[in-house]
């Protein structure tokens, strides 16, 4: 069995109770071949302590790196690969978790389908994440496994509609692809939302790139991180529609509308900065660019439902 080593890569700043959780779901995998890099997005006192008391009682070494300047989580898990030993890249959100077998599954895949570190490939997971509010229920995603789906393009895949739901979902911390892949198509430097799906969009363009898929779920994906805590989740729709149009050239007509109407309009439905009849009006502008067979759509219902009953 080829049994290479997997180097994961944790972007972290300031949040040890759930960097803490994530390393020791790392610690518990049982691949035996892993190196840790936690990349702090600055400098931070807390996590230095941390690591310290960690590597006091484990047989291996978290290397830590700190940026000492802010440089976001796109150039931190750059960084953090840059410096990596191992073959692999598998990313991991600090505020994620993996259950036990989620590498050596992946591991398996690859060697399963004959793909080698010098290959242009990208190994993802299903995961859990909550499934309501009181963090007890999970719900499995994606709700279609990619070797199932028509939509072999990763933009059409995780943004194409089918029905009332979108069929597809790549989560970070599921993520492993060769370093040699990573190194030649870093995340963009300076991203503050959407820096997965940018990085996938670029990977999309590159031509053979194989997408493998481990269809059972391999991470939890947590949303206890406090709000104005947890990366992504601040209301920048303004940034996330400039995004959009920068990337519309690898949107189907199909992904562009359903990107605008799931990402752009819901963000400024949740735009507390904005009146009632703001954003009545910053989502009307954005309706009009829907082609008039779009609202016939089971999906753009939905999304229309949810928008009268919150203005």
């Amino acid at each position: 069995m080829n049994t290479p080593l997997v180097s994961v890569v944790i972007p972290t700043f300031e949040r040890t109770f759930f960097l803490n959780r994530a390393i020791d779901s790392v610690l518990k995998q049982d691949y035996e071949y892993i190196e840790i890099i936690v990349v702090v997005d600055g400098k931070s006192v807390e996590t230095k302590q941390l690591i310290k008391e960690k590597n006091k009682d484990l047989k291996v070494n978290i290397k830590l790196i700190e940026t000492i300047e802010k440089v976001g989580g796109s150039e931190a898990r750059n960084i953090g690969a840059q410096n990596a030993k191992g073959s692999y890249i598998a990313l991991l959100d600090d505020d994620d978790e993996w259950y036990s077998d989620k590498i050596s599954s992946q591991i398996d895949l690859i060697n399963y389908r004959k793909l080698t570190p010098d290959d242009k490939f990208i190994c993802f997971t299903s995961i859990y994440t909550y499934k309501n509010t009181n963090q007890k229920k999970f719900r499995k995603l994606p709700l279609i496994d990619y070797e199932y789906t028509e939509k072999k393009r990763l933009a059409n895949y995780l943004f194409e509609p089918k029905g009332i739901f979108v069929e597809g979902y790549i989560q970070t911390s599921s993520i492993m692809v060769p370093k040699k892949l990573i190194l030649r198509i870093p995340f963009t430097k300076g991203l503050i939302k959407h820096q997965d799906w940018d990085w996938l969009l670029k990977l999309d363009k590159e031509k053979g790139l194989k997408v493998v898929h481990v269809r059972d779920p391999k991470v939890i994906f947590h949303s206890d991180a406090p709000k104005n805590k947890r990366v992504g989740l601040s209301n920048q729709w303004r940034f996330s529609e400039k995004w959009l149009e920068l990337s519309r050239n690898c949107f189907s007509n199909s992904a562009y509308e359903s990107f605008l109407l799931s990402t752009v309009i819901l963000q400024i439905r949740s735009d507390e900065s904005l009146s009632s009849s703001e954003k009545r009006y910053e989502i009307q502008r954005r309706l009009k660019k829907l082609n008039w067979l779009t609202y016939f759509k089971p999906f753009t219902w939905k999304i229309l439902t949810r928008l009268l009953l919150d203005i």
